[in-house]
Formats: structure tokens, sequence, C-alpha cells
């Protein structure tokens, strides 16, 4: 399969996973959360109660920002041929693929973003990994590189809700 055609179902997936988060975070805090808040343990507690009054509007915020960014490195990577960017990237995303149905199953509840896990990231990341492989375009410095990009990403996701809590 062609680069082009991982990175477009890469950004259908991210877009489609964010919508499902956006359309339900703002009912699961409101309808979810005070009813399964007991089963969270105390320190993952304290991290959501930051959130449990985002709104969808809030959320949007955050998502756009982070996008923004996430866009412009798979552009960057697509017209330079730097990979390592896009999987990057995708590394970062994936460390979304078992949170959400990890958080389900223990809270044995619907919790937003488990649908898309489960149908879309999943099976998507399973082939991806497997042609990154089988294509040799898993090297050291591809996941070196990667590594690099997923460092600079983590102030960036934590800059995207700082600015999603600013928005009212």
């Amino acid at each position: 399969m062609d680069i082009y055609v991982w990175v477009l179902s890469f950004l259908i997936i991210f877009m489609l996973h964010n919508l499902e988060e956006i359309i339900t975070i703002e009912r699961w805090f409101q309808k979810t959360y005070p009813r399964i808040s007991k089963r969270i343990p105390s320190f993952a507690q304290k991290e959501l109660k930051k959130y449990k009054d985002i709104t969808s509007a809030q959320f949007s915020i955050v998502v756009f920002v982070f996008s923004v960014f996430a866009s412009a490195l798979i552009l960057i990577a697509v017209n330079t041929q730097h990979y390592y960017l896009f999987l990057g990237v995708t590394l970062f995303f994936a460390l979304n693929i078992f949170t959400h149905p990890l958080q389900a199953l223990y809270l044995r509840c619907y919790t937003p973003g488990v649908l898309t896990s489960l149908l879309l990231i999943i099976p998507y990341y399973s082939l991806f990994f497997y042609h990154f492989y089988k294509t040799d375009m898993l090297s050291l410095n591809s996941i070196v590189g990667s590594i690099i990009v997923m460092v600079f990403l983590i102030p960036v996701f934590l800059l995207s809700h700082k600015i999603g809590e600013k928005w009212s």
C-alpha cells in the first residue's frame, strides 16, 4: 500500500476518533462520571477533576490546536519524504490505542473514544505497523526520529489543553 493511503487513512481515523470524543465528552462527564467516580484511582481522579467541567466546545479547541501541529508535521513529512515525522505523529496517537478500551473495561462503562479505538484505530495500527516493518520503514533512524517528534508533541499537547481551558 502506498504511503499516501496510510497518511490519508490516518487523517480520517484521527478525525473520526476526535469527533467521537468531542460529541461524547461533555455528556459523559455530566452523566457517567459522577456515577463511576468512586471506581477511579485517586491519582487519576485528581487529573480528571480538572476536566470534569470541560465543554465540547473547549475540547474542540484542544483537538483543533493539536491537529494544526500534527497536520503541519504530516504535510512536511509527505513533501520532504521524511516519514519519521509521520511515524512520530502516529506513534503519539498510538499511545491512545489501549487507554480507551482499558478504561472502559476497568470502569465497566462506555468511555469517550472507545468505539473508534476498537473499530478503527486498533485495526489500522495492526496493518500500519506490519506494513512499516515489512517495507523497512521501521529503521533505527526512523524510530529515533519519531521519538524526538513524540517528545516535541508532548508540550504541544499540554499547550492545546491550556488553550482549551482558557476558551469559554
